[in-house]
């Protein structure tokens, strides 16, 4: 991490890395994800389902382990961009845990507008930030990358800068909806974080973070969700046939570990997958 990234993931709880895809890696990422959102589903490879299960392909929802479902979507894993991030927020002990793909649509009508959410509720117990000789650590985050452009005023992730260290319950009024009843009225206790296609957004679960309606009808909201933790908290979750698609240096990084062992990938500055 550069000085300036650990100062700003510090003070705010999250990283807007812009630009860290372009060229023929973006493009090659966001036909893969059309190819995988148009698949039907009796086409598709096994593990790749979708939530809700009745989900039409094209429709918004989240299409799991779309990490998986191409070699250039699974780099996205290990990004030059983030990989930095991944090591010292483990202190090089890292474990990828999850890849959703998420594509969201217009919905005039949202059951919970809001949703705010952080890590502390529910389980603060399990989940760490810290900071020591001038390293931070972090247990418990998430990078989404994005494929599509989000632009002021469209919706999408919204965050309450600082509050991965707050020691205080969160108001269960905070951000009640306005006047539409869906999303709340603009007020400065929040950032809504407007990435392009090709950036990382990256957040530690411990700040409080919820979702704005998606706005606009004629384009959708299109992202991977890249969860860590580190190697030696928990057990894979994936099932065998995702981990088998994957490149022997993703498996590695899947697996659980003891936190004395230092596995082969966090020795790569610039992680390499193999074809």
């Amino acid at each position: 991490m550069t000085p300036e990234q650990r100062y700003l993931f510090d003070v705010t709880g999250y990283l807007h890395i812009e630009g860290a895809v372009k060229g023929n890696a973006l493009k090659e990422a966001q036909e893969a994800v059309d190819r995988y959102i148009h698949t039907p589903l009796d086409e598709r490879p096994e593990g790749f389902t979708t939530r809700p299960r009745e989900l039409e392909p094209g429709k918004g929802g989240r299409y799991e382990h779309g990490f998986a479902f191409d070699r250039s979507l699974e780099a996205m894993t290990v990004h030059p961009a983030i990989w930095p991030l991944i090591k010292e927020f483990t202190y090089d002990k890292p474990r990828f845990v999850t890849g959703t793909l998420t594509l969201e649509q217009h919905h005039p009508v949202r059951q919970h507008p809001v949703g705010l959410h952080c890590a502390r509720e529910g389980r603060h117990w399990l989940t760490r930030y810290e900071v020591q000789n001038s390293q931070i650590y972090c247990n418990d985050f998430v990078a989404f990358f994005y494929l599509t452009d989000v632009r002021p005023g469209d919706g999408g992730l919204i965050v309450i800068p600082g509050s991965h260290k707050s020691k205080f319950e969160r108001p269960e009024d905070l951000l009640t909806p306005g006047p539409d009843g869906i999303n709340p009225e603009p007020d400065d206790v929040f950032t809504n974080i407007t990435p392009k296609a090709g950036d990382f957004v990256v957040i530690s679960e411990l700040l409080t973070h919820g979702v704005l309606q998606w706005k606009p009808k004629d384009r959708d909201r299109r992202f991977l969700i890249l969860r860590y933790r580190p190697q030696y908290e928990g057990q894979p979750s994936l099932p065998e046939t995702i981990i088998n698609r994957l490149t022997p240096e993703v498996q590695e990084l899947v697996e659980a570990a003891s936190y004395g062992h230092t596995k082969e990938i966090v020795k790569q500055d610039v992680v390499k997958l193999s074809v």
